[in-house]
């Protein structure tokens, strides 16, 4: 029995006399095999075309692009460096600026203008914290940025729990029986409920070393 897939359809092609032939099913399925790793390897290769979908081809990548090799770090933030470089190459802008950071940080990133004399503000907000050294991420800004501006940055994390508050009421009933029978007892009760709605907001500021 054949298992490749291509030597499968390649024995289609030939006299049904020949599916019972042990030879001619050796013989497919020895060259099915290789047209099988054939089609494997291209699409392997396919891969390595392009930085954000690279694995051994991602030094390729960074050679070309002139960014030091380290196999130890994470692919998909030697991903994003390349791809922040091959970006980096038109005029920058504010928004184009804030693409490449993005793409650099995966963070959502705001670009403020002017906010003293040459001076803009790299404002970085991001759901998942930031990483402990953002050296490569300051490094990248200088290359990119305009020499004769300073940066500032700003880090905002957000940071989503669920906060519950919990109530409690407490009442109480006391009869007093006389020597009588009593065919009706009414109880008048005032109950008081608190409802609780705390908003707070906390503000960090972070300065590089």
């Amino acid at each position: 029995m054949i298992a490749s897939k291509k030597g499968k359809e390649m024995l289609l092609t030939l006299s049904p006399i020949y599916e019972q032939s042990i030879i001619m099913q050796s013989l497919y399925e020895a060259i099915g095999s290789e047209f099988d790793n054939l089609e494997l390897l291209n699409k392997e290769i396919e891969l390595q075309l392009f930085p954000q979908s690279a694995t051994w081809g991602l030094e390729f990548w960074e050679n070309r692009v002139g960014l030091s090799t380290n196999i130890d770090e994470d692919i998909e933030a030697r991903r994003r460096k390349v791809i922040a470089k091959l970006q980096s190459k038109y005029i920058m802008t504010p928004k184009r600026m804030a693409m490449i950071l993005q793409s650099y940080t995966g963070a959502n990133i705001k670009i403020n203008e002017n906010i003293s004399p040459y001076t803009f503000g790299v404002e970085l907000t991001s759901t998942q914290g930031f990483p402990k050294d953002l050296e490569d991420l300051y490094k990248r800004v200088n290359v990119i940025k305009p020499s004769h501006l300073a940066v500032s940055y700003k880090l905002v994390s957000l940071l989503k729990s669920k906060t519950y508050f919990a109530q409690t009421a407490i009442m109480s009933e006391e009869i007093t029986v006389y020597p009588y029978t009593s065919k009706e007892v009414k109880a008048s009760v005032k109950a008081k409920f608190a409802l609780a709605h705390n908003m707070s907001s906390e503000t960090l500021t972070v300065y590089p070393r």
